[in-house]
């Protein structure tokens, strides 16, 4: 479920929540490391839950307008389409989904987002192709009807966001990584009997071992790596490098000593991408620049020394 980019941004924002505080007890940090990764699985069910709870919410209103004493004739006459999706039917009978659902990861608590999201939906133009279709839709139509969900509807909604910033910290800017997960696995459906299979957390246990090795050394030597930068940023400002380019360079610096597999290169193209996204204009060059000349010291110094196939620059 985790790529090895997700994990790295997770130690990423742990490592300089724990510098930021000044809380260097391993244990503590790694804890909290954990429970950040655990996270980002505990959204994929919540998210996944949303369309049930959507198909819900309409079969509400549905009976609501069947209830009227002078109805119109839409009410009289709904359109099940989406109610009956097949697809979403497929998730209400998962077991693990609706063992997610007992535990708390279900939207119980927030109606209003529900009614504000039903009520944006219908104005969607998949939403209305696939309501106003000439045909009944068949499987693949339900399908295509919630692959879009997941394709556009959630990546840009701000008021999911703040939903799920005020339950988890651990779950901002996990959106778009998770409903690309959802989105993998809905794709494996083939009809109405098939089952959902769930990524687990981690594809292996080397990527396990990845996340708690590199966070840990990280936190350990992060004084000493810190001194590094000093030494090597001679010519830029030390007092305006920005926190984040010293934490990323840190992880850069950890990852080349501490996985003699993974090539430099890799590393370096890594920490850049990251720095992009959570750090200044300037830092991909800083980033870049400081941490490579830090390796080539470390490397001639025999504190880095990359192992097999291909890894040896010559």
């Amino acid at each position: 479920m985790l790529s090895r980019r997700f994990i790295r941004i997770k130690i990423f924002k742990v490592l300089f929540s724990s510098v930021h505080s000044q809380n260097f007890d391993l244990a503590s940090a790694e804890n909290e490391l954990i429970r950040s990764l655990e996270k980002t699985r505990q959204l994929y069910f919540l998210l996944l839950s949303l369309p049930g709870t959507l198909v819900r919410f309409a079969q509400e209103r549905i009976d609501i307008g069947l209830q009227k004493y002078h109805p119109s004739e839409e009410e009289t006459n709904p359109n099940l389409r989406f109610v009956n999706n097949k697809a979403i039917e497929v998730l209400e009978k998962d077991k693990e989904l609706t063992k997610s659902r007992t535990h708390g990861l279900n939207w119980t608590a927030h109606r209003g987002y529900i009614k504000q999201l039903y009520d944006s939906l219908k104005e969607e133009p998949y939403f209305l192709e696939y309501m106003d279709a000439a045909e009944e839709p068949g499987f693949q139509e339900d399908l295509k009807f919630l692959l879009d969900f997941y394709g556009s509807e959630l990546d840009d909604d701000p008021e999911l966001y703040n939903l799920l910033e005020d339950g988890s910290l651990h779950w901002t800017d996990d959106v778009a990584y998770v409903c690309n997960i959802i989105l993998t696995q809905l794709s494996g459906l083939q009809n109405e009997h098939d089952t959902i299979k769930h990524p687990p957390l981690f594809f292996n246990e080397d990527d396990k071992n990845f996340a708690t090795r590199l966070f840990a050394h990280s936190l350990e030597h992060y004084g000493e790596y810190v001194n590094y930068i000093e030494k090597f940023a001679q010519n830029w400002d030390l007092e305006r490098i920005a926190a984040t380019d010293t934490i990323l360079i840190v992880m850069g610096v950890a990852e080349a000593v501490a996985f003699p597999q993974i090539p430099i290169k890799v590393t370096l193209n890594e920490m850049v991408e990251i720095s992009k996204f959570y750090s200044t204009g300037n830092s991909k060059m800083f980033v870049n620049g400081i941490l490579d000349r830090i390796i080539k010291f470390l490397t001639s110094e025999g504190k880095i020394e990359k192992r097999g196939r291909g890894l040896v620059d010559k």
